[in-house]
């Protein structure tokens, strides 16, 4: 799996607040999330999806 770019996340911002994202990594996921409004969206061979319907709530219980 390659890393993510520093660089890029340096320069990329939530698409919901525009607060600073950074990233996890669990049980070989890799998530973007934004400790803002508690945020996160998949991070995929190196590329974070920051799309809506990519988008779901780190706070959210599992249903």
């Amino acid at each position: 799996m390659p890393a993510l770019d520093e660089g890029l996340m340096a320069l990329l911002g939530c698409p919901q607040c525009k607060g600073p994202l950074t990233v996890l990594s669990y049980e070989e996921q890799v998530k973007a999330r934004c400790p803002r409004c508690r945020c996160e969206w998949p991070v995929e061979e190196g590329v974070p999806h920051l799309l809506q319907e990519r988008m779901s709530r780190w706070d959210a219980p599992d249903e």
